[in-house]
């Protein structure tokens, strides 16, 4: 399981390290140019202490290096070298070079040289070093003047001076091993940050997201009994509010659905436990004393009317649990005319209900196609036709009206009775299992469920049954089907 601290820390610590790693390098990278550009001036001072010391008399050039005025670059840890070159017809001469070159086979002190600009090489020792090489014409000295007085060339004078070429190298150890330092000082500074920020960055999750167990601890002390608990969002911060409200929907939710299923429950088992006591009671007292084969057939009757009962029960609360199981129900290739099943469904109702057909209107042209499957819409229809005889105010001059309409693509059923007790807080549990608005429902037969069933039957159709009042305090029961 991915924790978010450890992600949220890693991710911290790695972003972090990335961003020093660059701010390391390129710190680096500014140190290291400018100690070398520090470095490049060192060797471009003593490239112009040997300019000022070259000389050209006449017909050659001369270079005092006297001990006293230039110390002779020799080899060692901290090695420094020099060699001057003048050019002639014959190409790059040798003019000068440090007395420790003398032995030495150094490829930059012989041949072609190199071409002006600083570079790093190899020293005649093996170590490494950097070179600055410059290009430059000495000053002239004329006869008769003192030994160190120059002047300005003229024009004649300037074409017959050479071009004498100057490179000093001097060992890197001293800049390499500062420069070693700095790295090693920028990366022990950058591991000992990324090791601060892990820490800082674990202290900083683990106290972000305290509000997140609060609100743990507090869902887990919500179980099945204590759904009508709400968390409180006041002392939340403002990424959780949003969250909580949720939240305390969602177990308003439940609490709702509990509330519903305990209400279910109990009603089932009150309305099974009726015809259970009532057999019971007959078995017994037709037990308790001697009976005639006539009086055992009675008993039979009621039993097996009491048993009826309680199979109609069992079937309804069948019907109800598939349908409400939530899955869709197939939509028929052919279609139907709901005005027979109308018709059907009107005249099997009357029949049972004991009233005439004046007490229900039908309104609907013929025929009236409808994609359903018949026994739903006999289920349907006839669920919500017995209701509105049985719990309605009806009579010949306010029959049950069932009106159907069509369009292009749907077919809509409208079933409406006169019912002057329902208030609008009552609409809102007519589809409740086993809601009754007062007793006088149970004296008319029935268990409450006949509207849940239908209810869950067009669901599963992925409709929705409707139920309004009118100004007349009409009840409105509607749905629709597609043609």
């Amino acid at each position: 399981m991915t924790s978010i601290r450890r992600q949220t820390s890693i991710l911290v610590a790695v972003s972090i390290a990335g961003l020093l790693a660059l701010g390391g390098l390129a710190l680096f990278v500014v140190v290291r140019a400018a100690l070398t550009r520090q470095f490049d001036e060192v060797l471009a001072s003593r490239a112009s202490a040997l300019q000022s010391l070259t000389r050209f008399d006449v017909d050659e050039v001369e270079m005092d290096i006297a001990g006293e005025v230039m110390p002779r670059d020799q080899a060692g840890k901290d090695a420094e070298f020099f060699v001057a070159w003048v050019r002639s017809d014959k190409g790059w001469q040798v003019l000068e070079r440090s007395e420790s070159l003398l032995a030495v086979a150094w490829p930059l002190a012989a041949g072609v040289p190199p071409e002006p600009g600083a570079v790093n090489v190899p020293l005649s020792d093996g170590h490494a070093g950097r070179s600055l090489t410059i290009d430059f014409v000495p000053l002239t000295e004329h006869e008769g003047t003192d030994e160190h007085e120059s002047s300005p060339l003229s024009d004649g004078e300037q074409a017959s001076v050479p071009t004498v070429r100057v490179l000093v190298a001097q060992s890197r150890g001293a800049l390499d091993r500062t420069l070693a330092t700095i790295a090693l000082s920028i990366g022990g500074v950058g591991l000992a940050l990324v090791m601060a920020s892990i820490a800082a960055t674990r202290w900083a999750v683990r106290r972000g997201t305290r509000p997140l167990q609060t609100l743990s601890a507090r869902l887990a002390e919500i179980g099945p009994g204590t759904l009508d608990r709400r968390l409180n969002a006041d002392d939340l911060p403002t990424e959780l509010t949003p969250i909580a409200g949720r939240l305390n929907g969602l177990l308003a939710r439940l609490d709702d659905a509990f509330a519903r299923e305990r209400r279910f429950t109990s009603a089932a088992s009150h309305e099974l436990r009726t015809p259970i006591a009532e057999l019971r009671v007959l078995l017994e007292v037709g037990l308790s004393r001697g009976r005639t084969p006539e009086r055992w057939e009675q008993t039979a009757r009621d039993g097996l009317g009491v048993l009826d009962r309680a199979q109609r029960l069992t079937e309804a609360l069948l019907r109800l649990s598939r349908a409400s199981e939530g899955s869709r129900a197939a939509l028929p290739a052919a279609t139907i005319d709901l005005a027979a099943v109308i018709r059907e469904q009107a005249a099997r109702a009357l029949a049972a209900s004991g009233y005439d057909l004046t007490h229900v209107s039908i309104d609907a042209p013929d025929p009236l196609p409808a994609r359903i499957d018949p026994a739903l819409a006999a289920s349907i229809i006839g669920n919500l036709i017995d209701n509105a005889l049985r719990h309605g105010d009806v009579s010949a001059n306010r029959p049950v009206r069932c009106i159907g309409a069509r369009d292009a693509c749907e077919t809509s059923i409208v079933i409406s009775n006169h019912a002057p007790g329902l208030t609008d807080t009552d609409i809102a549990h007519l589809f409740e299992p086993f809601w009754r608005k007062d007793t006088a429902r149970d004296a008319r037969g029935g268990f409450g469920l006949g509207l849940a069933v239908s209810r869950a039957l067009v669901s599963s159709l992925g409709g929705q049954l409707i139920a309004d009042m009118d100004h007349e305090k009409n009840l409105r029961v509607s749905f629709r089907v597609p043609t």
